[in-house]
């Protein structure tokens, strides 16, 4: 006993006067860093916090010395609790006590505190944990912790939880009998935050261990605040650290090795690259990367190990199990090629690690692992990488080897969380007593991606205002979307609605960073407003990642308010208010939102809008990106207001869209601003301008050194007279190699004649993926050499040339002639175009030569137009040329509306075409004046056919086949009759007529559930099967009823096209299902292939990184008297 105490006597008068190179060792040791805190009582324990430090003067050397000595082993402890010894004393036992116990210094307590219990009324005491430098312990309680730690029952003066750094071993009373569980710190395999669903804050704890060589144990601690759970792990892990230092530690023991060994011996016999030189270390699967046999248990990792081994090409991962009682289970194995390593997730302040591996044309896989050795995991991994691939670039291992905190990315919690909205919505949703709502995320084809999605109701025209607030209040604070949609979902149920007067909370008026905030009258202003407008606050100001928003149609049954000084104008209905616009006005004008890019097509929007939004644009220029304003019902006097504030943005401008609106714009007014502009990516003036001009409208051509050709994706100068200047601008344009990027140009109405519609042509090229719409111009007049363009291959992959009047048979068959030769038009729409008059046996026999011979073509439409007389239908001669579609498999969507095919009576060939075309999966007949009769045969046919995937069907036939037969009735039974007996036989014809048509529609109804059957046995049979439809072809397509799962591909322009790309990682992908391979099982890499190919197939997420962008410079704005948009 003295000879233990006595080098404890000499400490308080050596004072760190001297070098002591002992001393040194051990201050350098992790536990001296790890920071003082007393054990107090329960109710100290379960305050938040941490202890608050004192400094306290020194005794003299000499009062010290009597407390030091312990002379028994009870007393001992009474003065041994001295605040001095532990600020001034290493905490940490030394190298050279390694040889002192097996265990360690197990008196020394570094922490020490209770946990939180849990809910069963079976174990109503508190479990205890006493972390010493060798052992982690859980006591049952607190009362059984202090038997054997009698230090844990001293307070100190304060009441704080005394430390007691003395290495009495008769201070003791047996840990190891009385705790409930003992931890050896050498052991321990990896300590990480749970991960489960529990509603405390855990960590798991696993170790190898002592009694069985092939199994882990672990341990599951609960703790009441998450700075608690955090304190502990920092604590337990700096323990181990120090543990393995001063003890060593162990990989895998040698049973594991040995079996490893024999795995790899077993593997060189199939000729696979095996190296003896093997690394191994322990780890912690934390979800399931194997599909076993059967259900997947819940405690799957029971009496099992996991260990990893490097070969020289390989990663395995094996698990080594033992059964019921305890024999060994052959290991299961799973093996990974290291160069499919895609992406290796770390966080630097966990022991957590994700291990993502693809094969070329397949599913990730991913390992989500926890080690204690994840740094010398991920070294290893690198460094494997490097020399597999030494001719690889850096920048390709950082992309996968990336290394990041929380604050830097982003990853999708939980798979499909997208930054917290799905668990908050559900709540949400749940709290509301509402149904659920249908959304979407889309990663492709979006400006501003990942961009959330609503989608309308299934079963119901609009949501209800509880749904909507649900999806609000879910977006609320959200960093994860830079975009939002709310594409065609109607607001109308919360139009207009007040909720001030019950309101407990505040409004939003800060940012989730707090960087962002509204003055105090700015919030004035947004106390008393709708729901709507605060909600709207609320998602743009709440949020800094949201640059742009979608609103189309969402008012668009909802007039505009007129505003109380506007209340009896004659004009107030024109000069309103719509409700989206105040609130967007209001954080443009105070610079708290980074969302500028907004559309608002289909809304109504007043003149008070487009004055605010002038008065708006003159202090603060050039931050609008994208602003979409189609058919909002502007009227002229609003559109000289809305320019004055476009032209103020023209330097910023990206997209714009001002189509279709009753309004109309000064040609010279619109060109002083575009003449400025040279950020254009998209352009829509349709039925926008009037008036004529004396100079180009634009000129996207790089007129001087300083500024650029425009980057055009797409322009529509639709119903304006072009004129010679502008015309000639577009066609020099056309010859540059920045029109590249054009996808759409539009030219509908315009007055292009065929001499101009030549020069088109000839600057746009062979197979270009552009999209021309030349629609109802004369292109008959002047020349027809655009004809002969077509015939030779010089047109672009998309054309429409509808509505256009040709005045010459022989005009019509040499446009089809030359279509069916052409090789570059994928999509053709010829609406309205047609012979002008009745189709004649020759027009008849080119239509059918064009569908036999044309072998390029996707997509066609050569509907009639309902507005022309029966003259401007194809008639009973498009269904005798429809003979040509017979082996036509090329042709993927066909549209032939409005025809009268019904007229022809005999359908034969359209029946056959149904039941025995094989590259139709798209066919749209409606409005073709069938009867019952005739529907049936089409039905019938239909039948046959084992890959069409839409039939639309209109209402408009059952109305006709209804009134044919009406007619045919009436026609039947009229005949002189006497007086007499007109009543009678006009009540009875009148009873017979409804029971016919009741009867026609019962048949009517009865083959329409007949079609739906055949497209949904198509459907299932086609699921999931690529049909490579581009976006736009789906769009052009009038089917509401298309299946959810036929999503358009991205051609090359539109991949190009987007801005912002973020750099996605596939994070949260999902193991797929891997048989686990035995020792005993043919470990060939035929055999690991196909096990890879059976793996589930659940669908992977994307992880994007939240890039900032430059914000424009900040404005000064005038003051303005009180209004909705202050």
């Amino acid at each position: 006993m003295d000879s233990i105490n006595a080098p404890q006597q000499k400490m308080p008068s050596q004072r760190r006067t001297s070098f002591s190179p002992m001393k040194a060792i051990r201050s350098l040791s992790i536990s001296s860093q790890i920071s003082h805190l007393s054990i107090g009582s329960d109710s100290d324990l379960s305050a938040a916090g941490t202890p608050r430090r004192t400094l306290r003067k020194s005794a003299p050397p000499g009062t010290h010395k009597d407390n030091l000595i312990r002379k028994d082993s009870k007393s001992s402890t009474d003065g041994s609790t001295s605040r001095g010894s532990t600020s001034t004393g290493p905490t940490t036992p030394s190298i050279l006590s390694r040889s002192t116990s097996v265990h360690g210094d197990v008196s020394h307590i570094i922490k020490s505190g209770a946990l939180q219990p849990e809910p069963s009324v079976l174990k109503p005491k508190r479990e205890y944990l006493v972390l010493t430098p060798s052992t982690l312990f859980r006591f049952k309680s607190r009362t059984a912790a202090e038997q054997s730690f009698p230090a844990i029952s001293t307070p100190d003066q304060n009441g704080l939880r005394a430390l007691s750094p003395i290495k009495s071993h008769t201070s003791l009373k047996g840990p190891l009998i009385s705790a409930e569980t003992s931890v050896p710190l050498e052991k321990v395999v990896s300590v990480f935050k749970d991960e489960g669903t529990r509603p405390s804050f855990g960590l798991e704890i696993w170790w190898k261990s002592s009694t069985f060589v092939h199994s882990f144990d672990s341990m599951q601690l609960d703790f009441h605040l998450p700075d608690e759970r955090d304190d502990w792990l920092k604590q337990i892990r700096q323990a181990v650290k120090a543990r393995v230092k001063a003890v060593g530690e162990e990989m895998a023991p040698s049973e594991i090795a040995m079996d490893f060994a024999l795995i790899l011996e077993a593997k060189r016999k199939h000729d696979i690259d095996m190296d003896m030189g093997t690394e191994i270390y322990p780890v912690v699967p934390r979800k399931p990367y194997t599909r076993l046999a059967g259900e997947l248990k819940k405690n799957w990792r029971e009496s099992s190990s996991f260990y990893l081994a490097f070969t020289k090409n390989s990663l395995l991962l094996a698990q080594f199990s033992r059964s019921s009682n305890g024999q060994k289970v052959n290991p299961s194995l799973v093996q990974f090629g290291l160069v499919t390593l895609s992406r290796v997730r770390v966080s630097v302040n966990d022991e957590r690690f994700d291990l993502l591996f693809r094969l070329p044309l397949d599913r990730p896989q991913k390992l989500e692992l926890s080690s204690r050795f994840y740094r010398t995991i991920i070294s290893r991994l690198f460094k494997a990488d490097s020399y597999l691939k030494p001719a690889w670039p850096l920048w390709t291992r950082r992309e996968v080897f990336y290394m990041y905190d929380e604050a830097q990315q982003m990853p999708l919690p939980n798979g499909e969380d997208y930054g917290g909205f799905k668990t908050t919505l559900d709540a949400f949703i749940e709290g509301y007593h509402c149904a659920p709502v249908q959304w979407t995320v889309k990663w492709k084809d979006v400006r501003y991606a990942p961009q959330f999605c609503l989608l309308k109701p299934a079963n119901r025209p609009q949501y209800t205002a509880h749904q909507l607030l649900a999806v609000f209040r879910a977006l609320r604070f959200n960093e994860f979307f830079k975009g939002l949609s709310f594409h065609d979902i109607d607001f109308s149920s919360l139009s207009h609605k007040y909720d001030n007067d019950h309101r407990l909370e505040s409004v939003v008026w800060l940012s989730r960073t707090g960087k962002r905030s509204l003055t105090r009258s700015e919030v004035d202003v947004v106390e008393p407003s709708s729901v709507l407008f605060q909600e709207i606050v609320a998602m743009l100001l709440g949020s800094e990642s949201i640059r742009y928003i979608d609103l189309t149609n969402v008012l668009r049954n909802v007039p505009t308010i007129a505003p109380v000084q506007l209340e009896d104008t004659p004009s107030s209905t024109s000069a309103g208010v719509c409700e989206i616009m105040p609130p967007l006005i209001l954080l443009w004008k105070s610079l708290q939102t980074r969302c500028n890019s907004v559309t608002l097509s289909g809304n109504a929007i007043g003149e008070v809008d487009a004055v605010e939004l002038a008065r708006l644009a003159q202090h603060r220029p050039n931050f609008l990106r994208t602003f979409e304003i189609s058919r909002c019902n502007i009227d002229d006097a609003s559109f000289v207001y809305i320019w004055e504030a476009l032209h103020e943005q023209r330097s910023s401008l990206e997209e714009l869209d001002t189509s279709y609106n009753p309004g109309r714009v000064e040609a010279w007014r619109i060109a002083s601003t575009l003449n400025d502009t040279s950020r254009l990516r998209r352009l829509n003036l349709a039925y926008t301008i009037r008036g004529d001009l004396q100079q180009p409208l634009f000129r996207p051509w790089s007129s001087s050194d300083s500024s650029q050709a425009w980057r055009l994706e797409e322009l529509d100068l639709s119903g304006w007279k072009l004129n010679f200047d502008t015309l000639c601008g577009i066609m020099k344009w056309l010859e540059l190699d920045e029109s590249r990027e054009l996808r759409r140009l539009s030219l509908n109405n315009c007055g292009i004649n065929g001499e101009l519609a030549t020069g088109i042509l000839c600057r746009i090229g062979g197979g270009r993926n552009t999209h021309l719409s030349l629609n109802g111009n004369p292109l008959e007049h002047g020349s027809t050499d655009w004809i002969d363009l077509i015939h030779g291959n010089e047109a672009p992959a998309k054309l429409n040339l509808d509505m256009i009047q040709l005045q010459h048979e022989s005009n019509f068959n040499r446009l089809l002639t030359a279509l069916s030769h052409n090789k570059t038009i994928e999509f053709l729409s010829m609406a309205g175009t047609g012979p002008p008059g009745r189709i004649t046996p020759e027009t008849s026999d080119v239509i059918s030569n064009f569908f036999r011979t044309n072998s390029t073509l996707k997509y066609l439409d050569l509907s009639g137009y309902s507005g022309k007389l029966e003259d401007g239908q194809l008639g009973w001669g498009l269904s005798g040329a429809l003979c040509g579609l017979k082996d036509n498999t090329a042709l993927r969507q066909l549209r032939l509306r409005n025809h009268d095919i019904g007229s022809a009576r005999d359908l034969t060939e359209l029946c056959r075409i149904l039941a025995a075309n094989k590259g139709l999966v798209m066919f749209d007949i409606r409005n073709n004046n069938f009867d019952h009769h005739q529907f049936g045969e089409i039905v019938q046919a239909l039948s046959h056919n084992d890959q069409l995937i839409s039939f639309p069907l209109s209402e408009a036939d059952r109305e006709f086949a209804i009134n044919k037969e009406r007619r045919v009735f009436v026609q039947g039974h009229k005949r002189p009759l006497l007086k007499a007996q007109e009543k009678l036989v006009k009540k009875s014809g009148e009873s017979r007529l409804e029971g016919l048509l009741a009867w026609l529609n019962a048949h009517w109804d009865a083959e329409v559930e007949k079609v739906k059957a055949v497209l949904l046995r198509n459907r299932s049979n086609l699921l999931g099967e690529s049909f490579g439809f581009e976006k736009e072809y789906l769009e052009a397509w009038d089917d509401e009823d298309l299946p959810s799962w036929l999503v358009p591909k991205s051609t090359p322009q539109q991949l190009q096209g987007r801005r912002r790309d973020s750099d996605a990682s596939l994070l949260a992908a999902s193991l797929g299902d891997i048989s686990p391979i035995t020792l005993s099982s043919a470990l060939s890499m035929a055999d690991l292939q196909a096990i890879s190919a059976r793996r589930a197939s659940s669908q992977y997420h994307d992880t994007y990184v939240i890039e900032e962008e430059s914000v424009s410079s900040d404005y000064g704005l005038n003051s303005h008297p009180a209004s909705p948009y202050l």
